[in-house]
């Protein structure tokens, strides 16, 4: 029994070592959650141990023959796997109920949402997504009933190569827990793995003495590969996983930014666009939507290369006035490097007003800081730094900010209405003859010119009753941040989220009044032409949300998921400030991603990120995983342990059947069993039969073998020639015709009035 044992305990220290990885994955899990899982594991590889022994197999070999024998072990072998992995889910928090035919609807659906949470999970996970959290933890047990089932299956052949997949699963707990979520001391943690793994590969095989020599040779060549290993660590992978794809050179991922309000036919497969290196989130723009041409937001003429940086404060004058009348605030001057891994673009991503860029090569700016890579675009694998004036105002900073807006912000007040047309919701894709342009007078401003012509334009326009529902929603608004929100909230609050609304003609119009649900073109295109409407300086934004931030890399990674669009509007003093309208349950990837608030309570990113901590904590505190109080360990969970652990023993006593009896002893058992047996297949035997009656009774009424079976016990209990009891061979025969012709229930009564291997000899 050594070796098995030594298996078994390399088995699960191994388990333990892959399991406590695996369970940094999702914040506060209880230990004793892991160690249940791991005792659930080995319990089964336990029972398959058993299962295997020699004296198992021969028993069964000689009770049922060698094909039934091997047959019924390889069947009980798979069910124990099957029960450890199902054990095992239980044990990391599967309701066990969930496996019943009647709710695998509900299973099914509650793990295709936690695998799509899982593709912009943040690790440690702490969120409030039970499914997500439970289907991140399924995985232990999972691989471990397999590596259970693998490593110690009881085959004959292929034993080896069984063996080798059993610790490929083990080391797959490991690795994937890790590589997902980097726990610190790789060169420590990898000397502990070589330790257990050379005690799963040579321990059963060595001797005690050769063991110890072994395990100190392995530590010493652990202990002295650490340096080499320091040596060859470096900031700069070999290979950058991260960037490689299955299928040749991966993917190239375009995007076109410009409002079409049609279904969404954007990439959504979860590919990683760019890697982002941060001190906090922003909104990751690649262009700026300046213009409304009476339909649709599309880049215009107002911003171009030749022209200054706009709005944007000369650092070099400090403690007063710079363009526009800004102080330079150093904590929004950031430096902020991007690599790019899926994304194929001549437009750079940046973040707030970008004035320099590094590693990119010859770009040219636009007067609104978007960026235009010349004769060239991003690849994978490319990298750039870019310093961005990026304003992170708080709410009581805009509800301060002077009112006295320059004038040559009126371009961001400009409205292209549509000539005269048809009805404008009708369906049509061409695009409505061009009308006049007006431009809103300044909030807080004096108008130029006639001050009710933009009034009168735009009330007798397509847009009559947006501009309606505008000014009545500003009304009274004591600033212009309060304006702002006040816009924002309205379509937040009355409007949903969805990514198949109908064509329109005009399709603004018919998302208000109309579908009433659309998604983030629709919300920014809405929201900043109501704000225009308002006299409120604003314009559209077209990018990517924050993505998720992965602490083991300090990077936030985006991807195709987190493509979006938002409103920027502009605060004098300031600068322009990021605003989003579409509802916060989305992007799903920035939602999943379950970032930290920031210090400042307002502002778009600020306020979606402290919404949704709040709620989190709210979530948590009521019914979230991390908050349970140890449930996992209740009275209902360890008792199908206890059943694994009765499975366990009754296969033991079946090898230990009955303590060794002297042959007196044995022979005395054996007569007794037999009279208990004929008595339980309801065989009369008068009274005062001697053992040679019964021989012969039994060779007329039962069969020859059950005379035979009769003549050997008389022998071996009178005859000291004769010394050797009853076969089992013999036994079984005896069972047979004693059984014969009585059906199956009479067969299973035999089995248990006579069981295979009977009272054992010295």
């Amino acid at each position: 029994m050594r070796a098995p044992l030594l298996r078994l305990a390399a088995f699960a220290a191994l388990a333990m070592f892959g399991a406590a990885h695996w369970s940094s994955l999702a914040a506060s899990v209880p230990a004793g959650r892991t160690v249940l899982v791991v005792l659930v594991a080995t319990g089964t590889a336990a029972v398959l141990v058993l299962l295997g022994a020699p004296a198992v197999r021969r028993r069964l070999t000689d009770a049922l023959g060698a094909r039934l024998a091997g047959t019924v072990i390889v069947d009980a072998a798979l069910v124990a796997g099957a029960a450890g992995i199902t054990l095992g889910l239980g044990a990391a928090g599967l309701p066990l109920r969930l496996l019943g035919p009647g709710n695998w609807g509900e299973l099914f659906d509650g793990l295709d949402r936690g695998l799509a949470g899982i593709q912009a999970a943040e690790w440690p996970y702490a969120g409030p997504d039970q499914w997500l959290r439970r289907t991140i933890l399924l995985g232990a047990p999972l691989l471990l009933g397999l590596a259970a089932l693998l490593a110690f299956f009881p085959a004959r052949r292929g034993a080896a190569v069984l063996r080798v997949a059993g610790l490929v699963c083990l080391l797959l707990v490991y690795g994937t827990a890790v590589t997902e979520h980097d726990p610190g001391e790789p060169l420590l943690r990898g000397l502990a793995l070589l330790a257990l793994v050379a005690a799963w590969l040579w321990l059963p095989r060595l001797s005690p003495r050769d063991a110890l020599a072994g395990a100190g040779l392995v530590l010493a060549l652990g202990a002295l590969s650490l340096p080499v290993a320091a040596a060859l660590d470096s900031e700069d992978p070999w290979w950058d996983y991260r960037a490689w794809s299955w299928f040749g050179d991966g993917k190239s991922i375009t995007f076109d930014w410009t409002h079409r309000y049609g279904p969404l036919d954007w990439p959504r497969d979860g590919t990683t666009l760019l890697n982002v290196r941060s001190d906090r989130p922003h909104y990751w723009k690649a262009e700026t939507l300046d213009t409304f041409d009476g339909l649709r937001w599309v880049r215009g003429n107002t911003s171009d290369a030749s022209r200054d940086l706009q709005n944007l404060p000369d650092p070099s004058i400090s403690g007063g006035a710079g363009w526009d009348y800004f102080e330079w605030n150093p904590r929004w001057d950031e430096d902020i490097r991007f690599t790019v891994r899926s994304l194929s673009t001549d437009l750079l991503v940046a973040a707030g007003t970008a004035y320099d860029v590094d590693g990119a090569g010859l770009v040219a700016t636009a007067g609104d800081g978007t960026i235009r890579i010349q004769g060239a675009q991003l690849e994978a694998g490319d990298a750039y730094t870019i310093n961005t004036y990026a304003p992170n105002p708080t709410a009581r900073q805009m509800r301060g900010a002077p009112e006295d807006l320059p004038g040559t912000l009126t371009e961001y007040t400009a409205i292209e209405l549509p000539g005269p047309g048809e009805s404008a919701l009708e369906p049509r894709d061409a695009i409505p003859v061009s009308g006049e342009q007006v431009r809103v007078p300044l909030w807080g401003g004096a108008a130029f010119g006639d001050p009710e012509a933009p009034r009168r334009a735009l009330e007798q326009s397509v847009y009559g009753e947006m501009y309606g529902i505008a000014t009545r929603v500003t009304a009274d608004a004591p600033n212009m941040y309060e304006a702002v929100k006040r816009i924002e909230s309205y379509l937040n609050d009355n409007f949903t989220y969805s990514e198949e609304p109908r064509r329109a003609r005009y399709p603004l119009n018919a998302f208000l009044f109309r579908d009433e649900f659309g998604y983030c073109q629709q919300f920014s295109g809405a929201m900043a032409l109501m704000l225009r409407m308002a006299g409120i300086p604003a314009r559209v934004a077209a990018g990517f949300a924050p993505g998720s931030f992965n602490r083991d890399m300090s990077e936030y990674r985006v991807r195709d998921l987190d493509a979006h669009s938002w409103v920027e509007v502009y605060f004098h003093g300031i600068g322009w400030v990021t605003f989003d309208p579409t509802p916060p349950a989305t992007p799903a990837s920035t939602q999943a991603a379950g970032l930290a608030p920031a210090a400042s309570p307002a502002g778009a990113i600020n306020e979606r990120r402290d919404g949704a901590a709040a709620s989190e904590r709210a979530a948590e505190g009521a019914s979230s995983p991390a908050a349970e109080t140890d449930q996992g360990l209740s009275a209902w969970l360890l008792l199908p342990v206890l059943a694994l652990a009765g499975a366990a023993l009754a296969v033991y006593l079946v090898v230990r059947r009955g303590r060794r009896l002297t042959p007196t002893e044995l022979a005395a058992a054996q007569l007794a069993e037999l009279g208990r047996a004929l008595a339980r297949l309801d065989w009369e035997m008068p009274a005062g039969t001697t053992l040679l009656g019964l021989e012969r009774r039994l060779g007329r009424t039962a069969g020859p073998a059950a005379a035979r079976y009769a003549a050997a016990l008389r022998a071996h209990r009178y005859d000291p020639r004769s010394p050797v009891a009853p076969s089992l061979r013999q036994r079984r025969e005896l069972r047979r015709d004693l059984t014969a012709g009585s059906g199956l229930r009479g067969r299973l009564r035999g089995l248990i009035a006579i069981p295979p291997g009977g009272p054992r000899p010295v």
